[in-house]
Order: structure tokens, then C-alpha cells, then sequence
């Protein structure tokens, strides 16, 4: 993997190739009305379906870009990248002492706005197919804090399953 390191940005480009155009705003208000389902429990089949992504991006990197890392702290990194040049949020940053991702400047925030739980689920569903797949792992991925309830970040905690 160290030579992606070097070409940061060829991957941040293949990634753009890879990644389909969504309008911003489209993908904000469509967020915004499909959260005011969740109580229905369509927040579920959003995370279930955040997470088929995450495995699909990962598989991409593999099987395209011959990507592969069996380190966690890599994976991270990777997916920094990936989250990052999607334009999705604006900063993401890993803390593998106490196994946590923050991110700043979630668009699922921004749909959202205030609220008394975190919205950010979806995130954390493509955080955890991305990181199993790429790993050949099981992970739990949950969001423990939101910008959406007046925090400064976003915190997922990681965990590791037995497989």
C-alpha cells in the first residue's frame, strides 16, 4: 500500500471517476424527507444500504486498484481519503487508542440540522461494509455523537466482532 500513499491524489481522482455525480442539494433534501420516516425504521434500511456501498468501494479498491491492507490504522486512512474527496464531509480523522472516527461537516448534518439524536447513521453503515470488506473482518460501526445535537464533530466508535 505505500505507494498510494505517495499518489494520494491519483487516488482521490480515481475516486471522483468512481463516485456518481449526485446533485448536492438532491441528496440533502432527499435525506431530509427519508429521516422523517425513521420512526418507521427506514434509518435501518438507509444504514443497511450505506453499507452495501462501503463494501462496494472497498471491493473496487481491491479488485480495480489493487488495493489491499490487512491494518486498520491503513483502512482508516484509506477511508479518510474516500470520505474526504467525496465531498460528503469536510474532515474526517481516526483515534485508534480509543478506536474512534470524527468527522466534521457531515451532509447528513446539514440535511438535518438540530436534533436530540445523531443522524449520521448512514455514515457509519458505509464506514463499517467499507472497513469488513476491506479487511475481511466484522465490524459494528456506531455513531456516538452528532454535530446535529450541538456537538463541535461527529464520533463513531469502532468495534471489532469474532468472527
Amino acid at each position: 500500500m505505500g505507494h498510494l500513499k505517495d499518489n494520494i491524489k491519483a487516488l482521490a481522482e480515481a475516486i471522483e471517476r468512481e463516485s456518481v455525480l449526485i446533485h448536492r442539494d438532491a441528496l440533502i433534501g432527499g435525506y431530509r424527507d427519508l429521516h422523517k420516516l425513521s420512526k418507521l425504521g427506514i434509518d435501518r434500511l438507509i444504514k443497511k444500504a450505506a453499507e452495501y456501498g462501503g463494501r462496494k468501494g472497498a471491493k473496487t479498491l481491491k479488485e480495480r486498484y489493487g488495493v489491499y491492507t490487512d491494518r486498520l490504522d491503513e483502512a482508516l486512512e484509506l477511508l479518510s481519503i474516500i470520505a474526504e474527496s467525496s465531498r460528503l464531509i469536510d474532515f474526517f480523522d481516526f483515534d485508534l487508542t480509543t478506536m474512534e472516527i470524527h468527522v466534521e461537516g457531515s451532509i447528513l448534518v446539514e440535511a438535518i440540522g438540530k436534533s436530540n439524536k445523531p443522524v449520521c447513521r448512514p455514515m457509519a453503515g458505509f464506514f463499517k461494509g467499507f472497513l469488513g470488506e476491506l479487511l475481511g473482518k466484522k465490524f459494528e460501526v456506531e455513531e456516538l455523537s452528532c454535530s446535529a445535537q450541538g456537538y463541535e464533530r461527529c464520533t463513531f466508535r469502532i468495534k471489532v466482532k469474532n468472527n
